[in-house]
């Protein structure tokens, strides 16, 4: 069980601090986004890269670089252990920090720690390789962390999971939480890792470390090898002194850097996401401004180990993103709501706890008010097992029958911390075995005994029992002894048999029926149908009764009177004096200052009521006194009032303070009993019952309502008479501040559509209004009018200005808009050996293309990449509209006239370079003996010439082509 929280060295502030960018980056274009600029730092990291063994007795090697890298900064001859959280719990596996020399040397010693591969070595592709004197991307030290030995185990390659406190395993999907502390540095190692291994995976020098192979989350819109948990953790968890220095060292002997811990906001330009730290200030954000600090941050629950809080949300010019917590001045955790659990507490500590809001560019708010709490002190352990140390483990196995008995381990269980377990998978005969505790626990010493363990299952069908027995000797056969079934709880078997790991976990299971000392014990029998069992964590809680609590000398059963303070004597009742209430006023004796009240009077806290007391000294008791308060001196009636209390007019309002005498009946008055039909309080002749203006100013004429102009608006446009320069303004219309019609700003919503084919002048504006009124306005002289809507049409590229008015009002607002005029398609063509690339430039897609007027494709990308071209062809590109034009392209791959293929069988074209602009060339064909065997002009079909020589016997024959220039060429036909 854990009960000890050690926290992270992570401090957050409110003032940004940018850092210079390393030296190591000179040369990068570091404005580039995207992909372009993961591919700018890759070439960075990778070119810088020098490698060095996974294990060396004669150089610096992984164990070497973990040592200076890991060093604890509070103990410099200790490492830090990633995923650990608690060095005080009594666990090993759990510790945060270890003695550096105590080296992992495979002989399965607890308590030593080992090379843990962040990116897992078998979810790489090619797994990564780590062996001794080897130099390879398994020995690449920025995924390398020191950690416990079964911690290392305990994550296996399990692919990371989001999750919260501690470092375990998520139950929903068997992925690995590194813990709150560590998940920034999880998040930065993989991007590390895919930065520098993106290769196809064919081979190691092409290793491939994709981060959605090693995590669990939404695949990032921008990079389907990304995934958003990563992103999230490292704005979440940001860069730690400690982080940060591993960084520095590491450069120094592998000679490369980690860019992420550098400035993490190098995520968030190629990937997106939430806004990590900008070491660099690269995102320049406008959004500078800070949350408001949360406020009235309480307490709503606090137990032994665990306090429950929550505050009221902050406020920010864009949004609130998170809180961050701070435990004692030191953060430690994240809530993407206004409440949180702070878990793994000590008992009977006193802890601060305050909240900071962030926003999605980081920026932090003040801290809240300072909340002081102290946890619960914890329960009284009746017996606590947490099967950590197989040596001393308070159980102990009895088997029955079959080979398959119950094993101690030091790993599995709640935490993967120890366990004990039994497999009954190939039984040879059907298993029965016990689990038993080594001594018997006594029910009689203590009370309200609660029983709590975990335990869970995988395969068959087999139950799992757990039992008690009073009359156990404690090491015989117990199948010779009495067992009863543990009240209150039953165990579950695993609900489909498969090897999917069901866990049952029962927390304080009420079990003070249980009585005398007894054993307890976990009762295994298969039924043909074995399961694999394993238990951790069984406890026992109780409270300590004590006979005398107040100490009184009166035992509790007999004590009426309980926690009688110190010192005080009591009847044999356990009652003390000050215990005591003999008029039963509820006043105890020592207390009441008037004794003997009459039952059932009401009493105040002296133990006096009404009938005994005389509060205003009048001589009348107060239970029949109607004037309370009478002040001292004055001369009273039977009812104990005074000349001074009295109020002739029933106003509310005693003679004495009454300066309206007479009110009439029923009218509210003030505290001088005047109401309002007497009293003017503008002073303008109008009593105030009457007065429909108040606070009229002094001199001013009023109506019969007591009314003047300025407090007036005869025309209900929310402008006073006396400023009005519109005094009858239509009803329910907008004005501004002196009653004149008014429209918003926002009223009118003008769009333009430029002109679709060059010379079409078509252009277009359109005008819409939110409020209904009969508008006009005129563009080239021609007037328009409208109501709600209207297009404008034919109208020529160019700039214009126009004014709507509001008929009838004394209101305009101008407008100044562009038509833009047509495009033409256009582009740029590069041709290689047997392609064509072209990219347009203008034109609108999708875009048609043809070769010598055939279409052979229909495609929305700019760029065009075409295949197997031929001497001549013409390449056409068509946009959507077809008065945009076309974009062309004649193939010219020669230089010169070139015969193919040559030699031939007859039959073959020759090609003739572009710059020869005929239609038909005269060609001469002569044998080997230079005689003419045929002259004729051919047509010139996509710049090539076809000739035919089957008719001819094999031999070499030379054509002569008058061109630009006669040129001669020599063929061979076979």
């Amino acid at each position: 069980m854990k009960k000890a929280l050690i926290f992270s060295f992570l401090f957050l502030t409110i003032t940004p601090f940018f850092a210079q960018i390393p030296a190591y980056y000179n040369g990068l274009d570091l404005t580039k986004t995207g992909n372009e600029l993961f591919l700018e730092l890759a070439g960075r990291v990778e070119s810088t890269h020098s490698g060095i063994p996974y294990t060396s007795s004669s150089t610096t090697d992984v164990w070497d670089a973990c040592d200076q890298a890991d060093e604890d900064p509070d103990i410099d001859t200790n490492v830090l252990l990633i995923y650990g959280f608690d060095d005080t719990d009594g666990d090993e596996s759990t510790d945060r920090t270890r003695v550096k020399t105590l080296h992992d040397t495979g002989n399965g010693d607890t308590g030593v720690w080992n090379r843990e591969h962040i990116f897992a070595k078998s979810l790489a592709n090619p797994s990564l390789v780590a062996e001794s004197g080897e130099i390879t991307p398994g020995s690449d030290v920025h995924n390398l962390r020191a950690a416990d030995r079964t911690r290392n185990s305990s994550r296996s390659n399990r692919k990371f999971a989001d999750g919260s406190g501690n470092s375990d395993i998520v139950s929903s999907n068997g992925g690995w939480y590194p813990g709150d502390e560590w998940k920034g540095d999880v998040a930065r190692t993989i991007m590390y890792m895919y930065l520098r291994y993106h290769g196809d995976g064919s081979q190691s020098s092409q290793t491939s470390c994709l981060p959605i192979n090693i995590g669990f989350g939404s695949v990032n819109a921008m990079d389907p090898n990304m995934i958003d948990l990563f992103l999230t953790w490292n704005a979440e968890d940001p860069v730690s002194d400690f982080e940060a220095n591993r960084n520095e060292i590491l450069s120094g002997i592998q000679l490369n850097r980690n860019p992420f811990i550098d400035n993490p906001y190098l995520a968030t330009i190629i990937w997106g996401g939430l806004n990590a730290e900008d070491k660099w200030n690269m995102g320049s954000s406008s959004d500078t401004e800070a949350p408001t600090a949360p406020s009235n941050l309480v307490s709503t629950s606090v137990t032994d180990e665990s306090i429950n809080i929550s505050w009221t949300a902050s406020t920010d010019n864009i949004a609130v993103y998170d809180y961050l917590i701070y435990l004692d001045d030191v953060y430690l955790q994240t809530s993407n709501t206004t409440t949180a659990i702070i878990a793994n507490l000590s008992p009977n500590t006193a802890y601060n706890i305050t909240v900071k809001a962030r926003d999605a560019a980081s920026n932090l708010s003040e801290f809240s008010n300072k909340l002081t709490v102290t946890t619960e002190t914890g329960p009284f352990l009746l017996f606590s097992e947490d099967f950590n140390d197989c040596a001393s483990v308070q159980f102990f196995a009895y088997s029955e029958a079959s080979n398959k008995d119950w094993i101690c381990e030091s790993q599995f269980g709640e935490n993967s911390s120890g366990s004990y377990g039994i497999n009954g998978y190939q039984e040879v005969v059907l298993s029965k075995d016990w689990l038993i505790t080594t001594n018997a626990i006594d029910f009689d010493i203590n009370e309200d005994e609660l029983l709590s363990f975990y335990t869970d299952a995988a395969y068959g069908s087999s139950s799992l029992v757990l039992v008690y027995s009073s009359d156990y000797d404690g090491s015989g056969d117990p199948t010779n002894f009495t067992w009863v079934n543990v009240p209150n709880l039953s165990i579950p078997t695993h609900s489909d048999g498969s090897g999917t790991e069901e866990v049952y976990k029962f927390n304080d299971v009420d079990i003070s029926s249980i009585t005398g000392a007894v054993y307890f014990a976990f009762k295994y029998y298969s039924n043909g149908s074995p399961t694999r069992w394993t238990v951790d964590n069984f406890e026992i809680t109780a409270t300590e009764p004590s006979d005398d609590t107040d100490n009184d000398g009166v035992l509790n059963t007999d004590d009426l009177c309980p926690n009688t303070p110190v010192g005080e004597t009591v009847d044999v009742n356990g009652c003390s004096n000050g215990q005591l209430d003999d008029d039963n006023d509820g006043v105890q004796n020592s207390d009441d200052l008037c004794a003997s009240t009459p039952t059932g009077e009401t009493v105040n806290s002296d133990g006096c009521s009404d009938s005994q007391l005389d509060d205003d000294n009048d001589g009348v008791m107060n239970n029949v006194d109607l004037c309370a308060d009478t002040p001292t001196g004055e001369t009273v009636d039977v009812n104990g009032c005074s000349n001074g209390q009295l109020d002739d007019d029933n106003d509310g309002v005693i003679n004495s303070l009454d300066l309206c005498a007479d009110t009439p009946t029923g009218e509210t008055v003030n505290s001088d009993g005047c109401s309002d039909s007497q009293l003017d309080d503008d002073n303008d002749g109008v009593m105030n019952n009457v007065d429909l203006c108040a606070d009229t100013p002094t001199g001013e004429t009023v109506d019969a309502n007591g009314c003047w102009d300025g407090q007036l608006d005869d025309d209900n446009d929310g402008v006073m008479n006396n400023v009005d320069d519109c005094p009858t303004s239509t009803s329910g219309t907008q004005v501004n501040s002196a009653g004149c019609f008014i429209l918003p700003s926002s009223n009118f919503v003008v769009e333009t559509i430029g002109e679709t084919c060059t010379g079409e002048n078509n252009g277009q504006v359109v005008i819409t209004a939110n409020e209904n009124y009969n508008y006009s306005f005129s563009i080239n002289n021609v007037d328009y009018s409208f109501t709600n809507a209207i297009t404008v049409e034919g109208l020529e590229p160019g700039n214009y200005e126009f004014c709507i008015a509001v008929v009838g009002q004394n209101y305009e607002q101008c407008f100044n808009i562009v038509i833009e005029a047509a495009q033409e398609i256009s582009g740029k063509a590069s041709v290689s050996a047997n392609s064509v690339s072209i990219e347009i430039i203008e034109g609108t897609a999708p875009y048609l293309v043809s070769r010598n007027g055939i279409v052979i494709d229909k495609t929305s990308l700019n760029v065009i990449e075409i295949e197997n071209i031929n001497q001549g062809d013409l390449i056409e590109v068509k946009s959507k509209i077809a008065c945009e034009g076309t974009f062309s392209k004649i193939i010219d791959l020669f230089s010169e006239y070139i015969a193919f293929p040559n030699p031939s069988k007859g039959s073959f074209e020759v090609g003739v370079p572009a710059v020869v602009d005929k239609e038909l060339i005269q060609v001469e064909v002569y044998n080997s003996q230079l005689l003419l065997i045929s002259s004729k002009l051919y047509n010139v079909n996509y710049g090539r010439i076809n000739i035919n020589l089957e008719n001819q016997p094999t031999g070499v024959y030379f054509i002569k082509v008058y061109g630009t220039n006669t040129e001669l060429i020599r063929v061979i036909k076979e």
